[in-house]
């Protein structure tokens, strides 16, 4: 029994509002499924790609967010501007997963970049979830290391990031030297892929496949 797409956007909005962001990937991935190859076009293709590539860098899945843009049709990406924008933060995401990307340059992204409503709350996830990710990089690494380099690193100002990062994160701080003392992260189970998104995800490429040969 198929859900209706207007449903799954409002289980997904409740999802977001609850703070289940591991709800949301399937949700949407639920929904694009709907959307491509059962209730044809009911809404914009871009209204469902651009919170789903949200959700896969919010779980920095990479994989999956490449996987997702290279599907998606060349109009969609030349039409959408958000999602040309999420496009862009994926490939700096890319490159900061190697080592080779600068943090603040994403941080600049998503700040500069103009997200409409529907939008919005998802990005002010993806910020907290970069930043909660290289925090988690930091503390596995260092075991202290100077406040300044913390602020740097999560481009938080220097005079509040003790303070936050003690009260959100559980870090002690020593003020006589300007240390702080990171707490070691929890550890994050990898999101299974079941065989019936497997299957689901088969179907929306076939469909689109043929969609882009018919125009």
């Amino acid at each position: 029994m198929t859900v209706p797409a207007q449903q799954i956007i409002e289980q997904a909005d409740q999802s977001l509002q609850a703070g289940r962001y591991h709800e949301l990937v399937p949700l949407y991935e639920q929904l694009e499924f709907q959307v491509s190859a059962i209730e044809i076009d009911v809404i914009p293709l871009n209204t469902i790609y651009e919170p789903l590539l949200a959700s896969y860098l919010i779980a920095h899945d990479l994989y999956s967010a490449r996987t997702l843009v290279h599907r998606v049709p060349e109009e969609i990406k030349k039409q959408a501007a958000q999602l040309a924008t999420l496009i862009q933060i994926m490939e700096m995401m890319r490159q900061w997963e190697r080592q080779n990307g600068n943090l603040k340059d994403i941080y600049a992204l998503l700040h500069q970049s103009r997200w409409d409503s529907a939008l919005a709350p998802l990005i002010a996830v993806l910020q907290d979830s970069i930043q909660d990710r290289e925090l988690d990089i930091l503390a596995k690494a260092y075991t202290s290391l100077p406040v300044q380099l913390a602020a740097s690193r999560i481009w938080l100002h220097e005079d509040t990031a003790a303070e936050q990062l003690v009260a959100t994160r559980g870090w002690r701080y020593d003020a006589s030297t300007g240390l702080l003392y990171p707490k070691a992260p929890a550890p994050t189970p990898n999101r299974p892929i079941g065989l019936k998104e497997v299957g689901q995800l088969a179907d929306v490429v076939a469909h689109l496949e043929v969609k882009q040969e018919a125009s």
